[in-house]
C-alpha cells in the first residue's frame, strides 16, 4: 500500500494544527491518499488537548510575555511544549482501512512503533508503554501521542525530541511532570532526547528519512514523496483564523464557566 508522505518543515504553529486537521479531512473523505506528515515550529508553542482548559495547564501570562503560541488542536490528549528542536508528526488514515486499527490502543502501539523501529536503527532500545502513550528511552519520554478521529480519518499525532529546552518548558506549563512517571520531580529528570543519546547533535535529515523509514516499517506501507492540494491549503488557510481566535483557544474555559453559572443559578 502507498501512503502520500509530506515534510514542511518549518511552519506556523497555528497553521501546523489548521494543517493536520485539513488533510484528515481529506483524507477522510477519498480525496486524497492516507498521509504522513513531518513538520516542525518556527517559534515555540503549546498545544493543548481538545478537552482541556487553558487557565488549569498554561501560565498565559509569561507565554503571551515570551512569544509562546497556545494552540487548541481538535485531537485529545495533553499539552505539549513545542520548539524548532523536535520533529513533530501525523500519521493520518481512513477510519475502517487496513492500516491504522480502529482500537484506540492498538492504534498507538502500531504507529509509535514506527518511532521504536526509528530508534532501533539508530542503535537505542525505545519501548512503548501504554499507560503514558509514549516511547521511552532508559524510562525516560523520548516521543508523545495524541489522537483523534473525525470525518472519516483517523490521526495519530507525535513528537521526537532532537533537543529540548526544559527549563522553557517549566515556565510554560502549570504541571510540567502531568504526563510522566511518577517520582518525577522535574520535566528534566523523566524526559531524554537525541541529542543525549548520540552525544551530539543529531543530523536532522538523517533523523527524518529514519523516522519515516520506521513508520513505513511498523504500517508495512510505503510511501511517496507527495504535495498538498490546494483544496487542502485553502481549507488549513480557512481553520488557521479559527485556531487563532480566543474563542477557539479558550472554548473549554469558557464552557466550563458558563456551567459554573448555570449550576450557580440553579442553586439559588
Amino acid at each position: 500500500m502507498i501512503w502520500r508522505f509530506i515534510d514542511t518543515d518549518r511552519i506556523d504553529g497555528y497553521f501546523s494544527a489548521a494543517l493536520f486537521e485539513s488533510i484528515g479531512r481529506h483524507v477522510g473523505s477519498g480525496r486524497v491518499e492516507e498521509t504522513i506528515l513531518f513538520w516542525r515550529v518556527r517559534r515555540p508553542v503549546v498545544y493543548i488537548g481538545y478537552h482541556q482548559c487553558v487557565e488549569e495547564e498554561i501560565r498565559e501570562r509569561y507565554c503571551a510575555a515570551s512569544g509562546v503560541q497556545i494552540i487548541r488542536r481538535v485531537l485529545g490528549g495533553g499539552c505539549g511544549f513545542c520548539d524548532e528542536n523536535q520533529i513533530l508528526f501525523s500519521v493520518i488514515g481512513r477510519e475502517g482501512g487496513s492500516v491504522i486499527s480502529s482500537d484506540i490502543h492498538e492504534a498507538y502501539s502500531s504507529v509509535l512503533g514506527g518511532v521504536v523501529a526509528a530508534l532501533k536503527t539508530l542503535g537505542f532500545d525505545g519501548r512503548y508503554e501504554p499507560r503514558w502513550g509514549a516511547v521511552h528511552v532508559k524510562g525516560r519520554k523520548i516521543s508523545g501521542s495524541a489522537q483523534g478521529r473525525f470525518d472519516g480519518a483517523v490521526l495519530v499525532n507525535g513528537s521526537l525530541l532532537l533537543d529540548f529546552n526544559f527549563d522553557e518548558m517549566d515556565r510554560v506549563l502549570k504541571n510540567p511532570t502531568k504526563n510522566l512517571r511518577e517520582g518525577i520531580s522535574s520535566a528534566r529528570d523523566g524526559m531524554i532526547t537525541l541529542s543525549e543519546l548520540l552525544g551530539r547533535t543529531p543530523d536532522l535529515e538523517e533523523v527524518k528519512s529514519v523516522l519515516k523509514g520506521g513508520f513505513e516499517a511498523a504500517l508495512g506501507v510505503t510511501t511517496r514523496d507527495g504535495v498538498l492540494t490546494e483544496s487542502e491549503i485553502e481549507l488549513a488557510e480557512h481553520l488557521s483564523k479559527r485556531h487563532k481566535s480566543r474563542d477557539w483557544i479558550y472554548r473549554m474555559d469558557n464552557k466550563r464557566r458558563r456551567q459554573i453559572v448555570r449550576k450557580t443559578n440553579a442553586e439559588s
